[in-house]
């Protein structure tokens, strides 16, 4: 790896720390007699609870399996469930269970914590089974009004049909009150729960649950322990839309009384800049979005004119600050200085920052332009050569839908490539790259931006921009590593411009590349995406891909024996005629034994029916005919 890999590689750059193994901490503390942190529980009790969590970590298929474990442990907590959950380890393994509880095990788990809601509600580790049981309950209260199939999204909500549940009437009434009190209890206490660290979870689960989220932006699914597949996808970097579920309207209407009561506080302005009440008002901000319309637009009004650029505020040049210091800085720095106090309020503190996007993510037009009009207007450039603030400016141009709009603040970019690029922020040009493509204008300006910045605008650098893009690095002369670092934001600008209106450049800069630069691109894990896009691209020409095709000709052997080239393979086979099918075919008989030397190479032999065209031409083609006249 040469100089330019090490440079660009961000896992050179940070290493993550290892997580700490909880299972391996616990048996280590409970040989010198400490059973867990929180309540003390007998050791042969600790001991099942350590091989319980050993048997879910390896994964339990069996349904009957599973419902057998969870039955018994359970089973075992009776009389103790208050104890337990105060436990460490108790608390981490009934939190694991509760969802697959049987009816009558969560409601006695119900029953026994609700009389003893205010300090389970403020405690590090029962908060965290109230949490849970809050989720479960409610998700059994409204699973029958959610909508039987996805096909069903277009029927009309009074033709909705109801999925018919899986417990009894009598239960689904318990979990619904069970819900309602434990959201009404903590809106109830809102001016304590707010400012305690613990409970103030609660209020955001309260939140997500009573207005039918899913899933908030950038927010993972929790990985279940019981090898089950995870049904809730999470939301993917720059989309801008959130999936809610379907609750009833005395839900909604809690929603609207937390609100409401937080709105009216004296202190709502100071609360964006404190991390525990600006993570409580983005989740305010996209419940209330599935609820009131009028109301989400009155809180970002308030936030606007109160908090991120207060109708009093005025812009300081920085000069009177700190006088008594010595003057060391460069130019460049005190320039950066003084401009810092052009900016408002808002982009002082991250806490604040992050409420900021949130209110771009769930805003309407009007709201969203006057959003952009006091916070981000003529700061673009500024903004995006942050480190913290970059991805604000990425949030709102994620959010613009408007051509009138848009074209501005690409203007305002146009000539901050170089920074962008220099600082690593290259979020901020995938975030233009998607919103040239989406709005379907300014594609040209930003592929000539783009080369300017990557020093691909002579006629002889050009055939280079398309490895410039995956490296996001500018073009250096004594660089000629033929190895290299693909960066994931370079792959995915790469994927957008190939679906551009006219992308002749990118797609003859891809051609003119050797087969041996197009395989390494097409076996690494980022590149092999490129693929996808050249192949299925509308304005990518069938001339453009019959040029590829032939270009890997003696090169798909080794793509189909890659982990990443194998899928690459398989969307360039696609997209073949018969006849480049048959020659690519061919290629992989002759050394079909070279396929199963890798699981990869196996399941292509398998899909395409290697062994068959090997034994006769004719049945294969005939065999294949039949899959695409199904398809």
């Amino acid at each position: 790896m040469g100089e330019e890999a090490t440079d660009n590689n961000p896992l050179q750059k940070k290493q993550r720390k290892k997580r700490k193994n909880f299972l391996k901490s616990a048996k280590k503390y409970a040989k010198k007699g400490q059973m867990g942190r929180g309540t003390q529980i007998p050791q042969d009790l600790f001991d099942y609870f350590v091989k319980i969590l050993e048997t879910i970590k390896q994964g339990i298929e069996d349904p009957d399996e599973r419902h057998a474990l969870v039955n018994n442990v359970l089973e075992r907590t009776k009389g103790e469930e208050l104890n337990i959950v105060g436990n460490q380890l108790g608390c981490r393994l009934i939190e694991l269970l509760l969802p697959y509880a049987s009816p009558e095990d969560l409601e006695r788990y119900m029953d026994t914590l609700s009389p003893d809601l205010r300090r389970l509600c403020s405690d590090n580790f029962t908060s965290h089974i109230i949490e849970t049981m809050l989720r479960v309950s409610c998700e059994r209260a409204t699973e029958h009004l959610q909508i039987l199939d996805q096909l069903d999204d277009e029927v009309p909500k009074k033709r909705r049909k109801k999925d018919s549940s899986k417990y009894t009437d009598e239960h689904i009434t318990s979990c619904h009150e069970f819900t309602l009190k434990i959201c009404k209890y903590a809106l109830n206490n809102l001016e304590d729960f707010v400012w305690d660290q613990y409970a103030n979870h609660i209020l955001r689960s309260s939140l997500k649950c009573l207005s039918g989220i899913v899933l908030l932006p950038g927010e993972k699914p929790k990985v279940n322990m019981f090898v089950e597949k995870v049904g809730n996808l999470s939301i993917p970097p720059h989309a801008t839309e959130m999936k809610y579920k379907f609750v009833p309207d005395e839900y909604k209407e809690i929603v609207k009384e937390f609100a409401n009561r937080l709105s009216a506080w004296p202190q709502f302005k100071d609360l964006p800049y404190k991390n525990i009440t600006s993570a409580l008002l983005q989740v305010l901000l996209y419940a209330v979005k599935n609820t009131d319309k009028n109301l989400t637009k009155t809180l970002i009004k308030r936030l606007l004119n109160e908090s991120f650029a207060p109708d009093d505020w005025v812009p300081t040049t920085g000069d009177d600050e700190k006088k008594d210091k010595i003057d060391v800085d460069s130019e460049e720095s005190k320039e950066e200085k003084k401009n810092e106090g052009s900016l408002p309020p808002v982009f002082e503190n991250e806490s604040a920052v992050r409420l900021l996007e949130a209110a771009l993510f769930v805003s309407k037009k009007k709201t969203y332009t006057q959003i952009y009009a006091r916070c981000f207007i003529n700061r673009l450039g500024q903004l995006a050569t942050r480190k913290m603030l970059n991805f604000t400016v990425q949030r709102l141009i994620d959010n613009c839908h408007i051509k009138e709009e848009f074209e501005p603040m690409f203007d305002e970019l146009a000539s901050k490539y170089d920074a962008i690029l220099a600082c690593g922020n290259t979020g901020v040009l995938v975030a233009v790259a998607k919103a040239c493509l989406r709005i379907k204008t300014k594609q040209m300006q930003f592929l000539q931006n783009l080369e300017k910045a990557l020093n691909c605008t002579d006629a002889d650098n050009q055939k280079h921009f398309a490895v410039q893009c995956l490296k996001m690095a500018p073009l250096r002369a004594d660089v000629t590593n033929k190895e290299y670092f693909i960066h994931i934001h370079g792959s995915v600008i790469l994927q957008t411009t190939l679906d551009f209106q006219r992308p002749a450049k990118v797609v003859s800069s891809l051609l003119e590349l050797s087969a041996d630069e197009l395989l390494y691109i097409l076996c690494d894990t980022k590149g092999c995406h490129v693929a996808d896009s050249f192949c299925k691209g509308q304005f990518v020409g069938v001339k453009a891909r019959d040029k590829l095709i032939w270009k890997l000709k003696g090169y798909y052997q080794k793509l189909a024996l890659s982990q990443h080239g194998s899928r690459a393979f398989e969307q360039i086979f696609e997209v073949a005629s018969l006849e480049q099918k048959v020659k690519i075919m061919t290629e992989l008989s002759d050394k079909s034994n070279l396929l199963n030397s890798t699981n990869y190479g196996r399941l292509i032999a398998t899909k395409l029916d290697v062994a068959t065209f090997k034994t006769s031409q004719k049945k294969w083609e005939k065999s294949r005919g039949k899959i695409v006249d199904e398809e």
